[in-house]
């Protein structure tokens, strides 16, 4: 398994199918997920075809044995006891434009604060600027999301972008190129 980054607290490796149980429950905790529009379950019949869905898009997506057939890319961060505390994800891979979306996740907010997100996210940068034909990364994510301007900010991303869906969840999209 492919370790991108280690220190005496956090490591960032490839993704395993065990990290699935971590990924789904922080898809559908409330409070990791306030900046994002998609509807959290609310009942049992909707946590179970939530669970139903994911898993397909899981297998199909993410860990498909065709790599050609997988999605998203996933940097997974755990803590020395390689737990997983969070994931740095690149997705939306337009190969023609040579561009990809990123998001980020600290899902075990004890870690919250502590400028593991930004190692996280410069070291996916780095990997994807260097092992993979990209040219830009970009996020897009609510305008409300404050902890995620400012760290892509942080990062040297630029606004570049912003837009409305549902006439109601204002989007802003910022961008990093590789020059």
């Amino acid at each position: 398994m492919m370790i991108y980054y280690k220190n005496d607290e956090i490591s960032i490796r490839d993704i395993c199918k065990e990290d699935i149980i971590n990924l789904f429950s922080w898809s559908i905790d409330k409070e990791l997920n306030k900046y994002d529009p998609k509807p959290i379950p609310r009942n049992s019949k909707e946590l179970v075809q939530e669970c139903h869905n994911y898993c397909t898009r899981f297998d199909e997506e993410v860990m498909n044995e065709n790599i050609e057939d997988r999605k998203y890319k996933y940097f997974i961060i755990t803590n020395i006891e390689d737990v997983p505390i969070g994931f740095v994800n690149f997705f939306s891979i337009d190969e023609l434009m040579r561009q990809g979306e990123m998001g980020i996740m600290l899902g075990d907010k004890r870690y919250w604060n502590k400028g593991i997100a930004f190692i996280a996210v410069r070291t996916a940068i780095n990997y994807i600027f260097g092992n993979m034909d990209i040219d830009r990364i970009y996020i897009e994510t609510g305008e409300n999301n404050i902890p995620a301007l400012k760290l892509f900010n942080k990062l040297s991303f630029s606004k570049c972008d912003e837009f409305v869906e549902e006439d109601v969840f204002k989007f802003i999209v910022m961008e990093k190129l590789r020059w």
